[in-house]
């Protein structure tokens, strides 16, 4: 826990994400806020994290049921204004099931593979701001020809609040088989569909040689798309303590159907702000220009267009280890990358992304027959820098420390619960000068039932 301009939704979706590159969240489950490194591991867990692992599973029919809260604080700063949304996430629900038996298992996960929650930021955001000195710029350009540069100019005044959405619902499945006592592999099908809202108004001034008009920057839009990708894992256990375990996801194809309902009106109201006057030596009005000059931006390209684009989903590969060094301790460690360079984006989104990646480790140690703690650490790379950051899509480079408890109430059932701190580390774009800062806490709840 995987990864634009106006609000968060990938950041519902990559800034959303706690952990996780551009568009994932890595967190699927409860357990993964106590110890992020559960490639190499086995158990219901791995119907998401190690399908191939679970043909290594006793026989039975294994239920996990999980719920993230996630507590979640978004600031940034531009020009001494600050913006922050402090919205939680209270109910984030997954599910694993697994049936094994006999070196033959059946797996299912339901989770919010991206996005999980939503945002809003009080006064607008800080992109409001660099819009108003957007549009003072390009006014004061489109006049300079006519000698009234110094007659016109923009500022932003205020904003509502602005709420933004993503939520990419995940289904996958499929069978792992055991090749011999040591080796496993497993073949599945992800489906996903993805929804993302961003909603909102800012207020602007526009002075156009002392007669002033108050235009408002109006959006209401809404994107959806489905894909399909597949999955494939293996699972290696040469012995009775260490076991290694990989999984690989295929890029997936989202064609977004972008709808937006607003932004004529500020058009509008452009057009009416200046009088309907047209760019020196062009047939285009002031007003389109400056429409045009904001709408265009790479940062809310996608979002002011009602057009379809991919924006897709990265595949991405796992590599994992767990060690049980003694009878009450197992060491884990896990490797997340995600190949964003090579993802389909007929916005930029993914412009000047790096490909991302995670380390993940962790400890699980056997207190007593009923209880048993948990602790892990994970460093994400999400391949952003400061070419990338936008108010709906700055995925920031995290520290999780995480820390859990798992209590044996029956033989049959298991309850865990888990804690998680997220520290992100500050970032400046260097387009825009807004700052963007984050912090998560997050607590996970697991109930895990074996069908005998």
């Amino acid at each position: 826990m995987k990864k634009q301009l106006l609000i968060a939704s990938a950041l519902l979706v990559s800034t959303e994400s706690m952990a996780g590159s551009i568009d994932y969240l890595s967190q699927q489950d409860a357990e993964y806020f106590a110890h992020p490194a559960l490639t190499g591991k086995i158990g219901a867990s791995s119907a998401y994290y190690n399908p191939a692992g679970t043909a290594f599973l006793e026989n039975g029919t294994y239920l996990q049921i999980n719920n993230q809260t996630h507590f979640k604080t978004y600031k940034m700063e531009i020009n001494d204004r600050k913006f922050e949304s402090d919205k939680p996430s209270p109910i984030v629900p997954s599910m694993q099931l697994v049936h094994a038996n006999n070196g033959t298992s059946y797996f299912f996960h339901i989770g919010a593979l991206a996005g999980g929650g939503n945002v809003g930021y009080e006064g607008g955001l800080g992109t409001f701001e660099y819009m108003g000195n957007t549009i003072n710029s390009s006014l004061k350009n489109k006049f300079a020809p006519l000698g009234l540069s110094d007659q016109v100019g923009a500022t932003f005044l205020d904003g509502n609040k602005v709420k933004g959405s993503s939520y990419y619902v995940a289904l996958q499945g499929g069978i792992a088989q055991k090749i011999n006592d040591e080796l496993s592999f497993s073949l599945g099908l992800r489906y996903v569909n993805a929804t993302r809202n961003l909603k909102g108004k800012g207020n602007f001034e526009l002075n156009l040689a002392n007669n002033k008009t108050y235009p408002t920057f109006d959006i209401d839009s809404e994107r959806t798309a489905q894909g399909f990708s597949g999955l494939l894992g293996l699972n290696y256990q040469p012995n009775s303590k260490l076991n290694i375990g990989f999984r690989y996801e295929s890029e997936m194809e989202l064609d977004f159907k972008t709808n937006e309902k607003n932004l004529n009106n500020f058009r509008n109201d452009l057009n009416m702000g200046m009088g309907g006057i047209k760019i020196p030596g062009t047939n285009t009005s002031i007003g389109d220009g400056i429409y045009n000059d904001i709408a265009n931006n790479p940062a809310v390209y996608e979002w002011t267009h009602d057009k379809k684009g991919r924006r897709n989903l990265p595949a991405m590969a796992s590599l994992g280890a767990s060690y049980k060094y003694s009878e009450r301790t197992t060491l884990l460690l896990s490797g997340n990358y995600y190949f964003i360079k090579d993802a389909g984006d007929d916005f930029g989104a993914y412009d000047n992304y790096s490909n991302g990646y995670e380390i993940g480790v962790g400890i699980d140690y056997i207190l007593n027959p009923k209880w048993t703690l948990m602790a892990g650490y994970q460093y994400t790379d999400t391949g952003a820098n400061s070419k990338t950051y936008k108010d709906t899509d700055y995925a920031l480079n995290a520290d999780l420390y995480g820390i859990g408890a798992k209590y044996k109430y029956s033989e049959n059932l298991d309850l865990m619960a888990s804690l998680a701190s997220v520290f992100y580390h500050s970032g400046t774009s260097s387009i825009t000068g807004i700052k963007y800062e984050k912090h998560v806490e997050a607590i996970g709840l697991a109930g895990i039932y074996k069908f005998n």
